[in-house]
């Protein structure tokens, strides 16, 4: 290490530590830092709309709201981040990239989505990864109502997750999960986090506020006491004879190529590379710096963004002794020209060749300033819909600057009925681009649940789908550069609204109703529902309604002709009656270890059960029954009239 540099430099100076260094002196540039980084990552899948005991709201609302009653404020210095993962195993969304700011604004984008379909955790988990920065505090906060349904293995990913950075920790919470499954219990566990099961709704935000606590003890940097003196820059020689000093200096690339960014710099105690857990005994960023520390060997571990450099001093007894860490890296200035700036824009850095890793760098940011280690880079710019990939050659030492120009269409859509139809509930809008390659020669590039949907997309032709219902109205747009078009798509439908009559028993008010919803050309089945009194959006057309309530014969069927913006009230009313079963012995006494089957008058099973007394609903008709006892077998028969409330009672002599 030479000494010869080091005549007349700028140097800032922190305080006497004495024999032994027992804080952490951060110098001002540092305290305006972020002390660490929370990246909530939520699951956005269909489960979630379900409702959690004690609650007013969905698993998604209440989740929402235990996140914005817990996550820290900006005065806390820590970032916060938000991903989300569905509808479908595709999609994965940045809604806020890791910053300071107030909680409202980091889960502002929660408002916009309706969740669907299936959740990909292990992609989600890959992807947020590359949103927190090697080697500085940050911690995942997982919010989950289940596995993984997307055919990945969240156990490998997470473990890798952790072999990437042992010092990452993923806290889980489980909605309605009281014993998680093996796919979520292993994601904490091997990153040595905590997984916080949530039965009802008061477990949720217990238990979203224990996880971002343990959350925040693992990014906060400890308070210190700073001393008078600490932290003064100042122009100086170094008395070779004076008390023994550490002096740290960073270049790029070369030694006399000075680095004019913060180096994150920890110094351990010791001859070797620490323990992953290790503590240092300084932890200090800025490019250079000069500090007394007692003489003996020290292991120094500095990083300049994604560029390491580890070395072994050996501090002398008196005077200084210097480092100088050569980065070997570069600096790339990203930029996007050609969209407009309210868009938001990701760039995804990753190495050439190396298709299946994690990016190494994610940023949000239309003007990024990166430092890399050298080497071949594949960085993407996406817009929106729009993504623009360059491939770049990195040497120690280079400064480069890469723009992107992108520009991007917008397309609007809004749908409607046809004049005088049905109004429509809920739209999903589609857009597909021609692909040979995919099932149809059609591939999905865009998808919404807005009722205004604004899509941003490269110039190109595109096909535009809205559904409602089982209704479907689709067209085809062409969208020129920087174009902004508006488009309105006209759904023909009918709704059905279905209330139900049902027989005046105690048994029907708790037993599940099935719906099936019958296209009669041909006969198909296109819908379903288990609500009370559900609705339908259809197409016009020739439909048939098989209501079935139970497991057993109790049903009944409605045909139906819809015209176009018909809406149609269809009631049904199911006719049945309340039949107990009983068996007995000569006095009258119950028999107990029964078996029970139930035949109509065609032979058909209609009921078994190991029930002693069993009670249900069933059509009106005629009935054999048998019943199998300990002390033998009886039969009988009996008729049921709608509205029959009886028991039917066997002896056996």
């Amino acid at each position: 290490m030479s000494k010869n540099w080091a005549s007349r430099i700028s140097f800032t100076l922190l305080g006497a530590f004495g024999a032994m260094i027992h804080a952490i002196p951060i110098p001002p540039v540092a305290a305006q830092q972020a002390s660490g980084t929370i990246l909530v990552v939520l699951d956005a899948s269909g489960s979630m709309w379900g409702e959690l005991p004690g609650g007013t709201g969905n698993k998604f609302e209440t989740a929402q709201a235990a996140l914005e009653k817990y996550l820290p404020a900006p005065r806390t210095r820590v970032k916060t981040g938000l991903v989300t993962f569905g509808p479908g195993c595709s999609r994965i969304d940045i809604a806020s990239p890791p910053e300071i700011r107030p909680v409202a604004e980091t889960l502002a984008p929660l408002n916009e989505i309706s969740p669907r379909s299936k959740g990909p955790i292990s992609a989600a988990l890959e992807r947020s990864l590359g949103l927190l920065e090697a080697g500085k505090k940050s911690t995942m906060v997982l919010v989950v109502d289940g596995p993984d349904n997307c055919r990945q293995d969240p156990c490998a990913v997470a473990a890798r997750l952790a072999a990437e950075r042992p010092l990452l920790k993923i806290h889980t919470v489980g909605l309605g999960l009281a014993r998680p499954g093996r796919s979520i219990a292993c994601i904490s566990k091997a990153t040595k986090g905590r997984f916080f099961p949530a039965v009802t709704a008061r477990d949720a935000e217990a238990a979203v506020a224990q996880a971002v606590k343990l959350a925040m003890r693992g990014v906060r940097s400890p308070r210190l006491k700073r001393k008078p003196g600490i932290a003064k820059r100042l122009q100086r020689r170094f008395d070779p004879n004076g008390p023994s000093q550490l002096v740290l200096d960073a270049s790029l690339g070369k030694a006399d190529n000075p680095v004019d960014k913060p180096v994150r710099w920890r110094v351990y105690k010791g001859e070797t590379a620490p323990e992953a857990a290790a503590l240092p005994a300084l932890d200090v960023l800025e490019p250079r710096f000069a500090v007394p520390m007692a003489a003996g060997a020290y292991w120094i571990d500095a990083s300049l963004g994604r560029s390491k450099y580890t070395s072994k001093v050996e501090v002398a007894e008196k005077g200084p002794t210097f480092v100088k860490a050569v980065f070997k890296a570069g600096v790339v200035k990203l930029s996007v020209e050609g969209s407009d700036p309210a868009i938001p824009v990701l760039f995804t850095v990753k190495k050439t060749g190396v298709e299946r890793a994690a990016p190494l760098v994610v940023s949000p940011y239309r003007q990024s300033e990166l430092v890399l280690p050298a080497g071949r880079y594949d960085i993407l710019a996406e817009v929106g819909a729009l993504s623009v990939k360059k491939t770049v050659k990195l040497s120690a030492g280079d400064r480069q600057e890469i723009p992107f120009t992108l520009r991007v269409s917008e397309l609007r859509l809004s749908a409607s009925a046809l004049d005088g139809g049905a109004s429509a509930g809920a739209y999903e809008f589609t857009v597909f681009v021609d692909d040979p390659d995919k099932p149809g020669g059609r591939r999905v590039v865009a998808r919404s649940t807005s009722p205004t949907p604004v899509f941003r997309l490269p110039a190109g032709t595109y096909y535009t789908e809205v559904k409602s219902g089982l209704a479907v109205a689709s067209g085809r747009v062409a969208l020129g550069a920087g174009s902004s078009i508006k488009r309105s798509l006209n759904l023909d439908l009918a709704r059905i609204k279905v209330e139900t009559q049902f027989p005046t028993t105690a048994d029907s008010q708790s037993t599940p109703v099935v719906y099936k919803l019958f296209s009669r050309d041909p006969l198909s089945i296109v819908a379903r529902s288990s609500m009370r009194n559900p609705q339908f959006v259809v197409p016009p057309g020739r439909y048939r309604i098989l209501a079935e309530i139970g497991a057993r014969n109790v049903r009944t069927v409605q045909d139906l002709d819809l015209s176009s913006g018909e809406d149609r009230d269809v009631l049904l009313n199911f006719l049945a009656g309340d039949v107990k079963l009983r068996v007995s012995d000569g006095q009258g006494r119950a028999i107990t270890g029964q078996f029970w089957e139930v035949l109509d008058s065609n032979g058909a099973l209609v009921w078994r059960t190991q029930q002693g007394s069993p009670r249900g609903l069933l059509a009106p008709g005629r009935y054999n029954v048998r019943c199998e006892t300990r002390k033998g077998t009886v039969e009988g028969a009996f008729v049921v009239a709608a509205g029959d409330a009886k028991t039917v009672e066997l002896r056996i002599q």
